[in-house]
């Protein structure tokens, strides 16, 4: 028997339904930015992790920091949140006002955090989402990466009839790209195009072989376990529009793309 088949026999854990602390460093998925145009990496900054190894390398996209990117990255999802937001810009200023509930044809947005272990780096970090992006990551009914890893989590569980929790495989994310290897795009429908992260496996053949091939061993299961109990009040805790009482630090502005996040549905 293979060690994942021997965990996932011994596995004790049942899903918290009700699920979603910071100063933890962020990544960014950079569809596109306003000066380089098309990119599809992943972005850290240097000055929050100053030492990350393949797959990650050197990076100087911005004039004013130096960064990583990876064009393909694997992760463990630990956590997530996500909370509703209006934006408004006044003299080319985005105000973001924070709302505690999502409202239908209120002009409202999504914001979400995963919270995960990635290649590189020792520590949990967040990948902040939103837009067609948060839609390509977390959508429940899509070919999104969070619908492509609940197929792994129900394909393991045919064997351990039982629940299994996000943080038991690596998910790796991806470029899309075309047969001839040109990263793809997609339009946004307000005059710009962006490339969406993508899982990196054929979600149609899903087997046994490939969980035992996504399975991150005991050791960082235990690692995972620990840190989903530790960050379990950061799950909910949400903004405020009080600048003395916001719970997390904002995403760099300068990393955002600058038209996708236009779309208003939930993902």
């Amino acid at each position: 028997m293979s060690d994942f088949e021997r965990d996932l026999q011994e596995l004790n854990y049942e899903h918290e339904r009700t699920d979603l602390g910071d100063g933890i460093p962020r990544i960014s998925w950079l569809s596109t930015t306003k000066t380089r145009g098309v990119v599809g990496k992943f972005y850290a900054r240097a000055n929050a992790m100053p030492a990350m190894p393949a797959p990650w390398e050197n990076s100087f996209l911005f004039d004013d920091e130096e960064g990583f990117t990876a064009e393909a990255l694997r992760i463990i999802v630990i956590r997530s949140r996500t909370q509703a937001y209006t934006e408004e810009t006044n003299n080319g200023i985005r105000t973001k006002t924070w709302q505690t509930h999502w409202k239908a044809n209120a002009n409202m947005r999504l914001y979400t955090e995963v919270l995960c272990f990635i290649e590189g780096y020792e520590g949990v970090v967040v990948w902040p989402v939103k837009g067609l992006v948060g839609r390509a990551v977390t959508a429940m009914k899509s070919e999104s990466i969070f619908a492509a890893m609940r197929e792994v989590a129900n394909e393991a569980k045919k064997t351990a009839k039982r629940d299994i929790p996000s943080f038991m495989f690596w998910a790796p994310i991806v470029q899309p790209k075309d047969k001839k290897g040109r990263v793809v795009t997609t339009d946004t429908g307000y005059g710009s195009a962006v490339v969406l992260p993508q899982i990196g496996f054929d979600v149609a053949k899903v087997d046994r072989d490939l969980c035992a091939s996504l399975y991150v061993g005991k050791e960082m299961m235990t690692k995972a376990e620990a840190a989903y109990e530790e960050y379990r009040d950061w799950s909910k805790e949400q903004r405020s529009n009080d600048a003395g009482e916001v719970t997390s630090p904002p995403e760099p502005t300068r990393n955002t793309p600058t038209e996708y996040d236009e779309d208003t549905r939930p993902f």
